[in-house]
Order: C-alpha cells, then structure tokens, then sequence
C-alpha cells in the first residue's frame, strides 16, 4: 500500500506537469508549531508547471530554545530562461505549548522585502495540531498579513491550510493538503475567483538526515493554477 501511495502520489505530480496551469506556483507549506531545542536544518523548495514556469525558495532554520525558532528564506520565480528574485522573508516561531500536548499551537512572526517598489508585508500566523492517534496528525494554520509602502494592498489578507498526516512506517509519511486564500479584508474574494488547491503528498528519507518531500497540487476554484507538482529537500544538522 506505502509504495502504491509513494508510485501514485508520483505519477500526480507528472500529471501537474502535463496540466495547463495558471500563472503562480505555490511554495508554501502547512507548517507545524512545533519547536525542538537544538534544530537546524537547511531546505530547498521547487514548485513546477508546464509552461517553463517554475518557483523555487531556499531556507535556513534553527531553534533558539525549546519555544523560539527562527528562519530566513529567499525565493526567485522563472519564465523559460530568465530568473527573477521574487522575495527574502524573515520569520520567528513561537511554540508555546507544553512538551507532549496532543494539541500544540504556536505563532509565526513574518517580515517579507521585494524590490521594484513591491510593498513590503507584515505577517501574524497562528498554527495549530493535533495528534488523533499513534499514527495520524492534522495541522491548521491561519494566516494573516499586511503590505507595506507606496504600492501597498488595503485590507489584510487572509488565508488558511491545512493537512492530514499518516506515519505510515518508521520512515514513510502520507497524506493530503488544503489550501485556501480569501482576498482581503477590503476585498473578499467568492470561491471561484480565489486561489484553492488540494492533493496528495509523501514525504520519506533517501539518507541519514535527508528527506524528499513529494507534492501534487490540484486547482478546486476558477481563478486557482490547473496543477502544481513540487518537490521539497531538507538536509538537518
């Protein structure tokens, strides 16, 4: 069953490439709250479609303590051969719950730069999980944000995700992935002209401390990208 899941989640992500997509390639993830003294770890993200498209984002992260954690992540976006930076953005995580909650919750502190009189953005993030067996996880994450300067959006922007996560072996996790964006609170956005997306993932180890993250997302709305395949490697320390 693991390996027809591994093969099948795969086989999506091709499919994300062969599908007509929209213009933007989702990087993100559902984060965890989550945080454990001593982590680093180091984490390159590509998010694929089939027009020579393509984003990708490179992050370091590492605990403080047993509560706080920071990270600096960069992102460039491509069309065909040419590259452009897309943003740098830096974040402090707050875990905030006892050691060995079943539900865990934390908040994400984000300040995002662009260039060519981009605003900048201010974000507050407020994650969420619980554990609902041995085996199986759900996280939730609501974020909010505002931009800043010149060029700057009205209204905060809000969006929320989610997964379903199941330890399928010592090594071996599956499960699916729920995005949502709603607009701003200015401008609210009906479904089917906000960004949704969902599908499966499998993430596993390929050597000691180092894992794949394998993703295909597929568009539920009019307004959301057809497909996005990604694939996510993440070296620790």
């Amino acid at each position: 069953m693991i390996k027809k899941f591994v093969l099948a989640t795969s086989a999506l992500a091709l499919t994300a490439l062969n599908a007509q997509t929209a213009l933007a390639q989702n990087t993100g993830g559902v984060f965890p709250p989550t945080v454990n003294d001593g982590h680093k770890s180091l984490q390159y993200r590509v998010t694929l479609s089939d027009d020579d498209k393509s984003a990708q984002r490179i992050h370091y992260q590492e605990a403080i303590n047993d509560d706080f954690m920071w990270r600096v992540v960069g992102a460039v976006k491509s069309n065909g051969n040419i590259t452009d930076f897309d943003f740098l953005q830096g974040e402090l995580f707050w875990d905030f719950s006892d050691r060995g909650d079943e539900w865990e919750q934390g908040i994400r502190f984000d300040i995002k730069i662009r260039d060519e009189d981009r605003p900048a953005q201010l974000g507050l993030n407020w994650m969420h999980q619980i554990k609902l067996s041995d085996r199986l996880t759900a996280r939730a994450v609501a974020l909010s944000a505002v931009q800043l300067g010149d060029n700057a959006a009205d209204g905060v922007s809000l969006q929320s995700r989610g997964n379903l996560i199941y330890k399928a072996s010592d090594k071996v996790k599956i499960g699916a992935e729920l995005y949502n964006s709603y607009g701003t609170t200015a401008s609210f956005k009906s479904f089917k002209n906000s960004n949704q997306q969902f599908g499966p993932f499998v993430t596993f180890p390929i050597r000691k401390n180092t894992s794949i993250y394998l993703n295909a997302l597929f568009g539920l709305s009019d307004a959301s990208p057809d497909a996005d395949a990604r694939l996510w490697i993440t070296q620790s320390f």
